[in-house]
């Protein structure tokens, strides 16, 4: 038996544990021999469950992220992570913004997650919300994302009843409208919103009113939108300096991590973090929620963590890059051998039951899809 093969056979151990506590739900162990679809709430509760037990097993989900750019292009991130690794990841990355203002965006978005969930995969959705107080001439924006608000005018945001809340709880209602769709499809997602919150570039960031904003956007989404299947997550920058000053006073999360770009994948800042997340949830799961360069096997190895987000685009091979200096990217060497490790959970990996219940029937067969040459001209011609 390989290492690979050896691993594989762990997970399938994992897998029965996993499995059989969430037996312990009558109409979700009824499902399992019978063809009614699991409940919005037991999907959601066996991904929680199964996300527990992977870090304490040794176990990483992966994947990448196929950002708004490219969601409707052929080869994809995802198609092209496929084409290097020879494998499906088991995580599909996605991004909300453009889904209020430009047309047929949130159709192709919820293509891509129905799409993967169906294969029976987890799905993550970043939001970089543009500045809701002030004009984005194009509509939705990452650059919008980044427009500066002060402490007073987030203060003023945040109260019922003012210019500035009507303009957030509209742009919030018209996000919800994708979400919403996303959980009549039955797609559990893993939110991500307000990322990064402790550094200063994005318009939530360094506001020592966050914890309030996180919650003000809780309530919205889950009791005035009605959208309650989410895992939400939790995810700062990098070391995270300072993180107890922004978690949530009334909703706090499911999930916690970090985002790392860094030019070493040995950084320490891949670690920093970490001692503050678990001091303020010693018993939740810790993600790289997003990451230019794969950490290291000594890094996962210190960590352990349920899931790693690759950034989608040149990260994944610097070779790619166009019109930068992109110190974070990776070689395609270094992808490959992230997800050769062993400890790195693919699609086909996943327990079969978990993927049923994700699908919310039989997974599908990922159909073929294009083929994404990695350089255009091949040098040894």
């Amino acid at each position: 038996m390989t290492a690979k093969s050896a691993s594989r056979a762990g997970r399938i151990v994992l897998a029965a544990a996993a499995m059989a506590m969430l037996s312990a739900c009558a109409t979700l162990g009824q499902w399992l021999g019978l063809p009614q679809p699991p409940t919005d709430t037991e999907r959601r509760e066996a991904i929680l469950t199964y996300l527990d037990a992977l870090g304490p097993a040794g176990q990483t989900l992966a994947g990448t992220q196929v950002n708004e750019y490219e969601i409707s292009i052929a080869c994809d991130s995802m198609d092209r992570l496929v084409a290097m690794t020879g494998e499906e990841p088991a995580m599909l990355g996605l991004e909300l913004m453009f889904a209020a203002t430009y047309d047929g965006y949130a159709d192709r978005l919820i293509e891509h997650a129905v799409e993967h969930t169906r294969r029976g995969g987890l799905v993550t959705l970043a939001w970089h919300q543009r500045n809701p107080l002030h004009v984005c001439p194009r509509g939705e924006f990452y650059d919008c994302s980044k427009t500066a608000m002060s402490e007073d005018e987030l203060v003023r945001m945040l109260t019922p009843g003012t210019p500035e809340n009507d303009l957030w709880k509209a742009d919030v209602a018209a996000s919800a409208e994708t979400l919403k769709a996303l959980q009549e499809a039955g797609v559990t997602v893993l939110f991500r919103p307000y990322h990064e919150m402790s550094g200063d570039w994005f318009w939530w960031g360094k506001k020592s009113h966050f914890p309030q904003l996180w919650d003000a956007l809780y309530d919205e989404f889950v009791f005035v939108h009605g959208i309650d299947s989410m895992i939400w997550v939790w995810s700062g920058d990098r070391a995270f300096e300072g993180a107890d000053g922004y978690w949530p006073v009334r909703h706090p999360p499911d999930v916690v991590g970090t985002d790392v770009y860094e030019a070493s994948d040995t950084s320490p800042n891949y670690t920093a973090a970490l001692p503050a997340l678990r001091s303020l949830a010693p018993d939740l799961p810790f993600a790289f929620t997003e990451v230019g360069k794969a950490p290291a096997p000594g890094v996962m190895e210190a960590t352990s963590p349920a899931w790693v987000l690759l950034w989608g685009g040149e990260f994944l091979n610097a070779n790619w890059v166009q019109t930068w200096d992109c110190s974070s990217c990776n070689t395609e060497e270094a992808v490959k051998a992230f997800f050769a490790n062993d400890r790195i959970v693919a699609l086909a990996d996943m327990p079969a039951d978990l993927r049923r219940i994700i699908a919310g029937r039989h997974p599908t067969a990922p159909e073929n899809r294009p083929v994404c040459p990695s350089p255009l001209l091949d040098p040894t011609e």
